[in-house]
């Protein structure tokens, strides 16, 4: 007889163990991006984005990419800022929620802006699973809002 080994285990979860974890994180409400910092007196000219992402439930490595996307008039659509991006590496970790965040300084008069952050799982150099979201509202468990608990899908830096 052969064992499968728990979540967790010396052996490392199995194949379709990892698929299920990455589906349940990917599908989470505990999987956000907001704008916690928009163009306040403490942070003139600044966007701060953060997002929050669970653990798999196994030793994993999580990274958060995190952009600036600028709305373009002649386009009428956003459209991502090459100089506004972020690498965030949390990891090893096995369990819980974690959130990071990062700022980002304008030029005044600069426009309407909003966020992107792209969750990725990884094991052992091996991508197990990736998924993007664009900022949205109302997470006013955001870290380090400005004001505290501020929570936006969108800045405008006036």
């Amino acid at each position: 007889m052969v064992a499968t080994p728990a979540l967790g285990s010396a052996a490392g979860p199995t194949p379709n163990q990892i698929k299920s974890a990455v589906h349940s994180a990917e599908r989470s409400k505990r999987l956000w991006a907001t704008i916690n910092v928009c163009d306040t007196r403490k942070h003139p000219n600044t966007i701060g984005i953060r997002g929050e992402v669970p653990a798999l439930g196994f030793s994993a490595t999580i990274s958060i990419s995190l952009g600036v996307d600028f709305y373009s008039k002649a386009d009428k659509r956003f459209e991502p800022d090459p100089d506004a991006k972020q690498m965030i590496k949390l990891g090893p970790v096995s369990h819980g929620i974690h959130q990071r965040g990062v700022t980002f300084r304008f030029a005044p008069h600069t426009g309407r802006l909003r966020g992107t952050a792209t969750f990725s799982w990884s094991r052992r150099g091996k991508l197990l699973g990736s998924i993007k979201r664009v900022t949205t509202s109302s997470h006013h468990d955001a870290d380090f809002g400005d004001p505290s608990g501020f929570s936006a899908a969108t800045c405008m830096i006036k």
